[in-house]
Order: structure tokens, then sequence, then C-alpha cells
């Protein structure tokens, strides 16, 4: 199951609604669910509270299986004309992962880290697909960083490695875009990456969340990101440094890890500047493909 967001208008006051990519079609959630219900009443219901909703996306899965294996899912009608959000428009929390690919930490000139470094990106520099990342002025260099991105569905401390997998409600794509100047000026001045990693637009996310079901093996993964069509960043998630289960051991043994928590899991070899006129372009194929033009500040 792709779980998905959408606005019907362009509107910022417009409310933003769920729902579910079915061959390229966005269904509303609420939809899906009423047809389901009517089928086989399981006493579903759609939270208008996102991460609440995340909580629960493992139970909408087997009525959206059973819809499928019924056909009766090529009958709801699909919105038209809407534009896609964010999967969460505003996560809980954006809990990043430094350097978790030996060569990209060799690349930015460290040693691969015995522990896992973690810093945290705001809500809300969060955009969805094909919204455009804006280059402040006077930043100076500014890099893409293509991540596979773990949103965790269920409330937990003190995960065990074990257990983890069972915290994870599914998988998405973020481009972790970072004011590289800005962030070694401040690493050379003994402060954190925050700022930085946190300008409005840095944090591109989606274009959905692919339920844990559906990935047998994350650690197992293509990523790839291209500029402008060129590939600049490719490694195999099996490359990371910390596994998922090590990371949601490590952070949930600090803080308890919520529904809407996304944690990204760093980014491999290959970071380089993005310039306006730029489209940038990460992909997972069991995913799919987030892509964001890039623009200046002058051009708002």
């Amino acid at each position: 199951m792709k779980f998905v967001c959408y606005k019907e208008f362009e509107d910022p006051e417009e409310p933003i609604y769920p729902g579910i990519l079915y061959k390229e079609k966005i269904l509303p959630l609420a939809r899906v669910v009423a047809v389901a219900e009517a089928c086989h009443p399981r006493g579903l219901t759609v939270p208008e509270d996102l991460n609440t909703l995340i909580s629960q996306l493992s139970t909408y899965v087997p009525a959206v299986k059973d819809l499928e294996k019924k056909k009766l899912l090529e009958q709801i009608w699909p919105e038209i004309g809407v534009t896609p959000t964010a999967p969460l428009p505003r996560p809980n929390r954006i809990i990043a992962i430094g350097r978790n690919y030996a060569e990209h930490a060799a690349e930015v000139g460290s040693e691969a880290p015995t522990e896992p470094i973690v810093f945290q990106k705001s809500s809300g520099c969060v955009i969805g697909p094909d919204q455009p990342i804006m280059l402040p002025d006077d930043v100076g260099r500014i890099d893409f960083e293509g991540e596979l991105a773990v949103v965790i569905g269920k409330l937990g401390r003190n995960i065990t490695e074990a257990d983890a997998m069972g915290h994870v409600a599914g998988y998405t794509l973020m481009n972790d875009v970072t004011a590289r100047d800005e962030q070694k000026r401040h690493i050379a001045q003994g402060l954190p990456w925050f700022m930085s990693k946190s300008y409005d637009t840095f944090g591109p996310l989606g274009p959905c969340i692919v339920t844990a079901d559906e990935i047998k093996n994350p650690h197992n993964l293509e990523l790839t990101l291209a500029v402008n069509g060129e590939v600049k960043q490719k490694a195999n998630t099996s490359e990371m440094i910390f596994s998922i289960p090590k990371l949601i051991a490590y952070i949930s043994r600090r803080i308890t890890l919520e529904p809407g928590d996304v944690i990204i899991t760093g980014t491999p070899p290959g970071i380089a500047p993005i310039r306006p006129g730029d489209t940038v372009e990460v992909s997972i194929p069991e995913i799919g493909t987030l892509s964001n033009p890039v623009i200046g500040e002058d051009s708002l």
C-alpha cells in the first residue's frame, strides 16, 4: 500500500487529505474505507490527525488488499487535478543520521563513526513532490543529499533491535538539502548543524509512504539521486554503517519514538551543489521518485 496526501486546491488554507496511490491514481482514503466497510465491516475510520493515522496504517492494509483482490479498487473514482503534498506534511520530528555511509564520511574528511551521529531537521522545512527548493541568497554552497526515510508508526522507548522493525509504519524518501558552507562554519565553531539543515524548503519528502509489509528487506534497496537526469549518487542501503534496527534501538534508549517521527538514514557519497534551474530526483524503485525543481530566492 502506498499512502499519500493531497490538496484539492492551491490555497494554503485548504485542508490536506489522505489517500492511497493505486496504479498512479490517488484514491481518497475516506472513500476506500467506506467501500471496505460496506464489503467487510472492520470498524475502520479515518482520523483527522495525520500522525494518528500513521499509527494505524497497518490496519488499512488488509482492507485495501481485500478490495484489490475483489477488483473493487478499480471502481473507486480517483481524485483528478489535485496537488500531491508530502505524505507527512508536518512530521512529528525529523531525526537525522549523519555519515552513515563510510564513503560519504570520507568525502567530507571524517572517519566512519563508531556510534550513530544524530541531529534534527525542522519539521517546517518539509515540502512535497514537485515543489521548489528555494536557495536563499548569500548562504554559499547548498548541497543535495538523497536518503531513505523510515516512518515510525508505534510508540516505543528502549526498543530492542529484535523488536525495532515492528515500530516501522513504512518508508519514503527525503532530500536532506544542506547549506554546506554554513554547516562547515558551525562545525568549526562547535555549533550544532540544525540551522544549516532547516531552511524553509530544505526537506523534500515523498512521493509516498510505502507500508512496511511491501518492502521485505529495506537493507537491500538501490538509492540514486540525479540532477538534470545525471546520476550523482548511487548506493545500496546494505552499505549503511548502522542498520535500521540499530538506529531505532540507539535512538529509543534516549528518547521515546512516536508515530509520525521520521528517521532519515544518511546519504551516500556524491554530494554536490545545486543551483537555480536544476531538477533533483531521489529514487528507490520500490518507493518511487521524489522530484523537485530548484529556484533562487529572487524567483519568489
